[in-house]
């Protein structure tokens, strides 16, 4: 798996070297982390050994999924100049030019990526090695199912002796007819990622600081209040001295806990809220990888703002 996931990032390194890359560097991270916690939290020496191996198994699991991201962010960009160089090596093959060639003399710099494999392809033809196995290798470097297909019409065209010209000149008007059903898709799902968007990086924010600017104001009105005073007149009167005594008193929570607990469950949605747009923006979840890390310190930010800002209007009104 991790061998794949090399090939499809296109990084050029042993399968062994990057295990012992990011473990070693995850079981650092794990107990840096973990020292950091029992500076707060005191830890035994078992609780820091296995929160630090907690801790490195997630970070051995981001840095994977981190690989599976730049691999799909890879192939997404060959499949946007897939059309483009189909076209351009159909019209080299019309003109009568060898297959090898056309595909070499398709490998343009405009076309990025695609031009380094269609390179790659080139030569590997031009050297000797079968047509189809050619092919096969160009699909096994990239992880795309429409570059697997691609490279499997192409192989049954060349055994069948199928108009390969025609062929390629098909797929490419077909995948340009699919990139317009998926606008167009991407354009109906608008609002329901608009949506998601509003209500995760803004709502929710805004909403917790409220309930936590007004539990920190309740709690500086109860500070001043004598509550065996007003246990003791509500006796008197004839009140509930318990109902006195549940409003007025101290609370179980403090202040800091809902802070923490508001910020990472704020977190946590944010993250989900990124990888469900992704989904529905292109059907992966890794796609939009880069979306977590700034919907959460987004959703973060403004979190702690408004915080500030109510805590300084609100203490400013009732004092």
């Amino acid at each position: 798996m991790s061998r794949d996931a090399l090939v499809y990032a296109g990084i050029d390194m042993p399968v062994g070297m990057w295990m012992l890359f990011s473990i070693t560097n995850s079981l650092l991270l794990g107990i840096v982390f973990a020292l950091l916690v029992d500076s707060f939290v005191s830890l035994s020496i078992a609780g820091i050994a296995a929160f630090a191996l907690f801790l490195a198994a997630i970070i051995i699991g981001i840095l994977h999924n981190v690989l599976l991201y730049y691999g799909k962010r890879r192939s997404v960009q060959i499949e946007k100049m897939m059309p483009d160089s189909l076209q351009l090596i159909a019209a080299n093959i019309r003109a009568n030019i060898p297959i090898h060639k056309a595909i070499l003399l398709a490998a343009r710099p405009e076309f990025g990526l695609m031009a380094r494999e269609l390179g790659i392809l080139g030569d590997d033809i031009l050297s000797g090695k079968p047509t189809d196995v050619a092919f096969s290798d160009f699909s096994k470097r990239i992880r795309s199912p429409l570059v697997t297909r691609i490279a499997t019409l192409m192989e049954e065209g060349l055994r069948s002796g199928h108009d390969l010209a025609g062929m390629l000149e098909q797929v490419a008007y077909d995948i340009r007819e699919f990139r317009v059903l998926e606008d167009e898709a991407n354009a109906n799902i608008g609002s329901y990622v608009i949506f998601i968007m509003m209500a995760v990086v803004i709502i929710a924010p805004v909403l917790y600081s409220i309930s936590i600017a007004f539990v920190d104001l309740s709690d500086q009105v109860k500070s001043t209040l004598n509550v065996q005073e007003l246990v003791g007149q509500a006796s008197l009167s004839g009140g509930s001295s318990t109902l006195v005594g549940l409003v007025a008193g101290k609370r179980g929570v403090s202040t800091d806990s809902l802070v923490l607990f508001a910020a990472l469950n704020l977190a946590a949605s944010a993250a989900i809220a990124a990888i469900l747009i992704s989904v529905l923006q292109t059907g992966e979840a890794l796609q939009k990888l880069p979306y977590v890390p700034a919907f959460v310190v987004v959703a973060e930010v403004l979190f702690f703002v408004s915080i500030f800002v109510l805590k300084a209007v609100l203490g400013g009104f009732f004092a």
